[in-house]
């Protein structure tokens, strides 16, 4: 019952922005005719419930991801957070780094990891290198509002 009155004031509702909507002239006429119709359609579907003696039901909607769509959303900040990541390393660091950004495909779309590869003949020494895999981390963690321990700094030979 409740679904068939929900029908009712959503084909009414329809209707009557329809008809502000609508142009004037003969095709408005005609598409508010339209719309009228289906409104007495709903409207009569009980009465059609008794004439046939079965049980009158209106479908319910299922809704649903679209996961390419995310998807796609995901990969395009991907990009973006890769360049900006780059971008920074250069200018807070004097590195020229490449960055791999893996986001959820989950709406907001938070950061999963972020790979940092770096060139091994940059920075000497083994210390030279924990203390700067360290200051990415944290810059990156403050400027992309990620978990630090999820920057990964590769040193690649």
């Amino acid at each position: 019952m409740s679904g068939y009155i929900l029908a009712v004031a959503g084909a009414a509702l329809l209707m009557s922005a329809l008809s502000v909507i609508l142009p004037g002239g003969k095709m408005g006429a005609f598409l508010k005719g339209m719309s009228r119709l289906i409104v007495f359609a709903v409207l009569a579907a009980p009465l059609l419930t008794l004439m046939t003696k079965k049980e009158f039901t209106f479908p319910a909607a299922e809704l649903g991801e679209d996961e390419g769509y995310l998807s796609a959303c995901a990969r395009l900040l991907e990009e973006k957070d890769e360049r900006e990541i780059a971008s920074l390393l250069q200018e807070k660091f004097s590195l020229a780094a490449t960055a791999c950004v893996t986001r959820s495909p989950k709406a907001p779309f938070p950061m999963t990891k972020i790979r940092i590869n770096l060139s091994s003949d940059c920075i000497s020494g083994q210390d030279g290198h924990i203390d700067i895999a360290d200051s990415i981390a944290s810059a990156l963690s403050q400027t992309f509002a990620c978990n630090a321990a999820d920057v990964e700094v590769v040193w690649e030979e």
